[in-house]
């Protein structure tokens, strides 16, 4: 505040030096002007820089601090974006300042209210205002020369000396009338006569109290009639707060009287609306609208009764409420299969409580009540629908997991029972996947799993079916390739060079020897018996030679093991068979 200080008081020099100065270079006839040119930035009680228009109340004081002001007015004033601007005081009295004001020569402190905020602390006017003391010089006691006449002229030689007079100013009527000591006079008419006016003023200086309409003023200002307040009727705060201390507002009270029969004098009640400062110096200061009471000389304290931020009252200990009958009890009742109740009924005092019998979870809890976690997602065990279930989204519509570890744990599963219709119907209309599955490393994890008349069904115009793995079939199904093994049986070592084999998972399904066990027989050269690990004796087995020396006929032969089929590619005849080397492949359907 000291730099703002000193910044109002530079300026204000700046401004006003100039206009007395070229004063002093007129004529004595040149009027000296009412008015005091003052620039100053624009702040609120909190130090926030304020904009647009403001309303400024200027007030000038013979104290630094208290004591009544001895002129104000109230301007709007337009303040740029960073709160400064230039006014002149007075400009909106036809008569500027009083001439008065300054002619004493005793110290003026200039205060300012913005916007009916604080006073901000009152400002030290120097030497430039008091150059309205010059208007003194063009008057005798305050007023014109107009206002006198020559004295007669002086006898000489016992006979008096004429002098010619003219004024083209006629002279001022002179002040006539009565008054009351300590009334405030009154102009009654236009011709200078005064009389009592309705305001009374009691003591002087800081003690001064003015009175409308009662010649015994209990305040700074008591009124004694209706008023009417077209404008804010503002009560601020005692002071900015500071982080020790909060700040009342000034307080509107109501006063009664009431007789005491006892002490046979009558006894103030005293009401009191105050708002008052809550968590003061924390993050989220507040406030509230108290009652406050007091009875006789007793200071009014807080009943408890209070309005707050929110518009929410709370009500004194003991608030009772009308109606036709009277509230004896409070009783609170709610389904037993998922909150307990307890502290039901509260007669005179106590606390209801009402507690869940198992807690809301988004996890998969007998008898909880769902609630979502964080990413709005939640586990269940079945859920039916009528509707069905529907899901979108933009990566998944429908999920589902099964920590099953056995052939039907599914993690979606779809019934019907209308024999044209899906179980589980999945669509691309963009020209994608209808339906898409991913199964896990388990030997029984299935991406896509069916049974019924038509376990899985798929229609496309490129593929019906189609899977970037192995696919597997029961092995007493038809339709799907159960095993493939191309034989390397033309030199040693004899081996399977590249088979599969639906009956294993992953890597193995499809890494030689694929689980299929090929052995030379001991009988023949060039005979080998080929083990495929599962029956295939009651299975379609197409055999085909790819590679031999000499023209022979590449056949199987069933075998004691119904998993196990003797290869070989013979020629000559039947009883005296040749076996050529070679290499070939077997499919088992």
């Amino acid at each position: 505040m000291k730099t703002l200080v000193g910044y109002v008081l530079l300026i204000l020099g700046a401004l006003s030096a100039g206009p007395w100065a070229g004063a002093q270079a007129q004529t004595s006839a040149h009027v000296v002007p009412t008015l005091i040119p003052f620039s100053g930035k624009a702040a609120d009680d909190n130090g926030k820089t304020l904009s647009g228009t403001i309303g400024i109340t200027f007030a000038i004081y013979s104290e630094q601090n208290g004591g009544p002001a001895l002129w104000l007015e109230t301007q709007n004033v337009q303040a740029d974006t960073h709160g400064n601007y230039t006014v002149q005081m007075g400009a909106t009295k036809p008569a500027g300042l009083p001439l008065d004001l300054f002619t004493s020569g005793a110290a003026r402190w200039l205060g300012l209210t913005i916007n009916g905020g604080q006073e901000q602390p009152r400002i030290l006017l120097l030497s430039v205002p008091y150059a309205l003391k010059a208007a003194d010089a063009e008057t005798l006691g305050g007023l014109p020369a107009s206002a006198f006449m020559l004295a007669s002229p002086t006898l000489v030689n016992g006979s008096s000396a004429s002098m010619a007079t003219t004024s083209s100013t006629p002279a001022a009527p002179a002040v006539s009338g009565t008054g009351t000591t300590d009334y405030v006079p009154l102009w009654t008419n236009s011709t200078g006569a005064l009389g009592n006016s309705v305001l009374f003023q009691s003591g002087t200086g800081s003690t001064a109290k003015i009175g409308i309409n009662t010649t015994t003023p209990a305040a700074t200002l008591d009124v004694g009639g209706t008023e009417n307040v077209h404008g804010t009727l503002n009560l601020p705060s005692a002071g900015p707060a500071t982080a020790t201390t909060g700040k009342n507002s000034q307080a509107l009270n109501f006063t009664a009287s009431s007789y005491s029969s006892s002490s046979k004098v009558a006894v103030a009640q005293k009401f009191e609306w105050l708002a008052e400062p809550l968590s003061n110096n924390t993050s989220s200061p507040s406030g509230a609208l108290s009652l406050l009471y007091g009875s006789g000389s007793s200071a009014p304290v807080d009943t408890g009764l209070k309005l707050g931020t929110n518009g929410r009252i709370t009500f004194a200990s003991g608030q009772t409420f009308p109606g036709t009958g009277s509230v004896t009890s409070v009783g609170l009742s709610a389904p037993t299969s998922d909150f307990t109740v307890s502290g039901s009924p509260v007669t005179n005092s106590g606390t209801l409580n009402l507690a869940w019998n198992v807690a809301p979870s988004p996890g998969d809890t007998a008898n909880a009540i769902v609630k979502r976690d964080g990413n709005g997602n939640f586990q269940a065990g079945n859920i039916t629908a009528n509707q069905g279930i529907t899901g979108a989204g933009s990566t998944i519509g429908v999920y589902g997991v099964s920590n099953g570890s056995v052939i039907g744990s599914n993690g979606v599963e779809g019934h019907t029972l209308s024999s044209p219709s899906s179980g589980v119907a999945g669509f691309n209309d963009a020209g994608g996947i209808g339906v898409y599955g991913s199964g896990g490393g388990g030997s029984s994890s299935y991406g896509v799993f069916g049974t019924g008349t038509t376990g899985v069904y798929g229609t496309g115009t490129s593929y019906g079916f189609q899977t970037d793995s192995n696919a597997q079939q029961a092995r007493t199904a038809g339709g799907w390739v159960k095993a493939m093994a191309f034989v390397q049986g033309y030199t040693a070592p004899y081996t399977i060079t590249s088979c599969f084999n639906s009956t294993l998972a992953g890597a193995a399904a499809t890494t030689p020897p694929c689980g299929i066990n090929l052995t030379e027989s001991a009988f023949d050269q060039y005979t080998y018996f080929v083990d495929f690990g599962f029956q295939v004796s009651d299975r379609f087995l197409v055999t085909s030679a790819q590679y031999v020396d000499n023209p022979c006929t590449f056949q199987t032969q069933p075998t004691t093991s119904n998993s196990t089929i003797w290869l070989s590619c013979w020629s000559g005849g039947v009883l005296t068979p040749t076996y050529q080397p070679f290499t070939g492949s077997i499919v088992v359907f």
